[in-house]
């Protein structure tokens, strides 16, 4: 007959493989999480560039190290948030240089146009006024890189519109959904260099 010490040692060995179990299969849950995370941005991202797939056909270096800067946009931050941000606050991390982009900024800024009166009384654009006026397959999509100035990786054709049509003075807000991560300086960087491979770092900075 096993002796109280026998049992005590056996009843503690029982509750420490339990205890691991539990680590393990929290541990299985975790990644699983993260993969299915990783698989649902990967989806979007491959929705999005089926949205763009006109603009794919063109593809040269610069819009690879775009298309692998917004990837890592999605799979590395922690949170977004829908907020409100000056319009001039806001700087484009790619040219508009092709013809269906072009056609469509001439579009949205014949739009734009047409209804400065209402959007200046207004003093905000809204993502509800944004789907009115400039549908798009996606909001506006920002990254914070300084104290009140942010990098568009989605929405540039937008943003440059808008910028045409009302000047700083205006005091124009626009509603955009900001990217929050836990290195935040590792993705400017990589967005830094799609405006560099673009021509644009240190143009507006």
């Amino acid at each position: 007959m096993p002796s109280t010490l026998q049992k005590s040692v056996e009843e503690t060995g029982s509750v420490r493989a339990n205890g691991s179990c539990l680590i393990v299969m929290r541990l299985i849950n975790a990644i699983w999480d993260r993969a299915l995370h990783i698989v649902f941005e990967m989806r979007r991202f491959f929705s999005y560039l089926a949205g763009k797939k006109s603009e794919v056909q063109e593809l040269d270096l610069k819009d690879v190290v775009l298309a692998k800067a917004i990837l890592d946009v999605h799979r590395k931050r922690t949170h977004k948030e829908m907020t409100t941000v000056p319009l001039f606050s806001i700087r484009q991390i790619h040219e508009l240089d092709r013809e269906n982009a072009l056609q469509t900024t001439r579009q949205r800024l014949k739009t734009l146009r047409s209804c400065k009166k209402e959007l200046l009384a207004a003093g905000k654009i809204t993502c509800d006024t944004l789907a009115r006026l400039m549908p798009s397959v996606s909001w506006i999509k920002v990254v914070q890189d300084r104290p009140g100035g942010y990098l568009a990786f989605e929405g540039n054709g937008r943003i440059a519109a808008m910028q045409k049509v009302f000047t700083q003075s205006d005091g124009i807000e626009v509603e955009i959904e900001q990217y929050h991560f836990r290195n935040t300086r590792k993705i400017v960087r990589r967005l830094n260099r799609v405006r560099r491979l673009n021509g644009l770092l240190g143009t507006t900075d």
